[in-house]
């Protein structure tokens, strides 16, 4: 197909496909794109009927519409200008549903795709690892309630305006999703529901309110005399906790927070009842955004789920696997992980991805050439190791990710991949059709996207920095009740770590990789706490545990639909 694609365009053909993207559809294509239409027409043998030929294109076209550009919030292909690139993901997911309706599953529907059912769709076609800093740069917008596009380049060096615009966006977002929450929305008609339903106010309307019990939405934040107050965009008021009644999660300052309480006489607002904004599940997002791309892996709408699902679930079988702390200068780390690669070979259970985090050194002060060099070595020594499994080498993914105290670490987020001297001293010795297919040396955090899903990997001691800068717990925990209360957390506040920059430093311009929204189909927290699992609001949640001190605990999950609390983990 490669050779069709790469064939001149003939100029009839040339007619056929701008009269259709641009006449009708004004799109303007690149020269690439024409090359890849007429490569696939070409490919199938659609060339010979005008009139199957003009559908074929205009099946194709209608769906990047429906993909891209459609929807009543609006939204763009590269201003409009389509490229080979924004195509082949619009055909790919045409493959996908033409293959699932050729099974049966029928859950498709849309436009008949110009693909033959024998083009079964390809895994690699449908795995991709999205390092934080090439993910599009999307806002969302508190006067139009939609996210809108970035045009400049992000930059390290971000503007003054940036951490201020930045909290707004959080602040706006999450007021979005409260007031579409059902609980929060007015009865339509009149009578006594309307008088007691969830009414939130602001800051600024607290005046005059002295004695009211009010409910407010804003962020918790620490005032210059080191008492409590809350913001929101039209102001602050000081708070007064002390006979707040937490609810469910671990409430930090810099968190956005619901708080009823009382206006008090000297201007305070003394707190009853403290609780987290409601989450949004990832379906009920996608009905609202579903049209965009927030990844730069293609948009998936509501209507192509299905199909993307019924893929995953022919493939119930394929599975990926996390290890995090992996000490590659420890010989006892690469025994072990000897011996699981060798056990997943004997038993024929492969995994398609293998998510390595770090630290992948003990030594804290890798900035020591002595220490670095021993850090360096542990990779090569990987690289030996994996020469032993060719199987591995042919079928498996490979996705490095940084720790906090790895090589050029430094406390922002997102943290750039490991450095290249130290990937090019692994991917030296091994061969490089591998290395350049299947090795990703990803960011922290970084997303897999595999059909429908997206798993967020994100390695940090988050356990340990939420507690630090608790503000407020609930009187009484059980077992358990910490893993519940950070998940919650994250995901009530649609973001990996909800604290104020002294405590966690953001690269403002690329904070939305830290964004938990539409919240994802999976999230790895990498964490040295102790290992658990749980599912909230439909998001699979896990800590894979160390792989380090004699605990070397990793976890194997299915990549089928997330949700239902995937596979047990495995220890060593």
């Amino acid at each position: 197909m490669d050779a069709a694609r790469d064939a001149p365009v003939p100029p009839g053909v040339r007619r056929v496909i701008l009269r259709t993207f641009t006449r009708k559809h004004h799109l303007q294509l690149r020269a690439d794109a024409v090359q890849f239409v007429y490569g696939t027409l070409r490919a199938h043998d659609l060339l010979g009927d005008e009139g199957v030929m003009t559908e074929a294109v205009e099946a194709l076209a209608t769906a990047l519409v429906e993909q891209h550009v459609s929807g009543a919030q609006g939204a763009h292909v590269d201003g409009l200008v389509v490229t080979a690139e924004i195509l082949r993901r619009t055909y790919d997911r045409l493959v996908v549903e033409s293959a699932d309706d050729a099974g049966g599953g029928g859950g498709g529907g849309g436009a008949a795709a110009p693909v033959t059912h024998g083009d079964a769709p390809g895994l690699e076609r449908y795995f991709a690892v999205v390092d934080a800093f090439s993910m599009p740069r999307l806002v969302f917008s508190g006067a139009r309630k939609v996210f809108e596009a970035v045009e400049r380049a992000p930059s390290l060096l971000a503007s003054a305006q940036a951490p201020s615009a930045h909290l707004s966006e959080r602040y706006e977002l999450l007021r979005s999703i409260v007031l579409r929450n059902e609980h929060f929305l007015p009865p339509l008609a009149a009578g006594p529901e309307r008088e007691t339903y969830m009414k939130l106010t602001t800051t600024k309307n607290l005046l005059g309110r002295v004695g009211q019990t009010c409910l407010l939405f804003g962020r918790l934040s620490t005032q210059p005399d080191g008492t409590y107050a809350l913001e929101d965009s039209e102001g602050s008021v000081a708070l007064d906790l002390a006979q707040a009644v937490a609810g469910e999660g671990l409430f930090t300052e810099g968190a956005y927070i619901l708080v009823e309480g009382t206006y008090t006489a000297d201007e305070r607002l003394r707190a009853l009842a403290i609780g987290h904004p409601p989450s949004e599940p990832r379906e009920a997002a996608r009905v609202h955004f579903g049209h965009l791309d927030f990844l730069g892996t293609g948009a998936v709408p509501p209507k192509h789920v299905p199909a993307l699902r019924s893929q995953e679930l022919q493939r119930a079988d394929l599975c990926f696997a996390v290890f995090s702390e992996v000490h590659l200068d420890h010989a006892a780390s690469l025994t072990h992980l000897r011996a699981i690669f060798q056990g997943y070979v004997d038993a024929d259970f492969v995994p398609y991805a293998i998510v390595l985090c770090g630290n992948f050194g003990a030594a804290p002060d890798v900035a020591d050439a002595e220490q670095l060099e021993r850090y360096a070595s542990g990779f090569e020594a990987l690289a030996e190791l994996l020469q032993r499994f060719p199987r591995l080498l042919r079928e498996t993914h490979f996705v490095f990710v940084p720790g906090p105290d790895d090589p050029a670490a430094t406390p922002v987020l997102p943290r750039a991949r490991l450095p290249a001297p130290i990937a090019a001293r692994f991917e030296r010795r091994l061969p490089g059709e591998f290395c350049a297919a299947r090795v990703h040396w990803a960011s922290n955090p970084c997303r897999l996207v595999y059909f429908s899903q997206e798993v967020v990997v994100f390695r940090d001691d988050l356990m340990s920095k939420m507690l630090r800068s608790a503000v407020k717990l609930k009187h009484e925990l059980r077992e358990g009740d910490l893993q519940k209360f950070l998940v919650s957390t994250l995901l009530d506040q649609a973001h990996l770590c909800p604290l104020p920059p002294p405590v966690r430093p953001v690269a403002w311009e690329y904070a939305n990789a830290l964004r938990l929204y539409p919240m994802p189909s999976a999230l790895v927290l990498a964490d040295r706490y102790e290992r658990f699992e749980l599912t909230y609001e439909g998001c699979h949640v896990f800590n894979p545990g160390s792989f380090r001190g004699g605990a070397y605990g990793w976890a194997t999950r299915s990549a089928g639909v997330y949700g239902g609390g995937g596979e047990a983990a495995e220890r060593g």
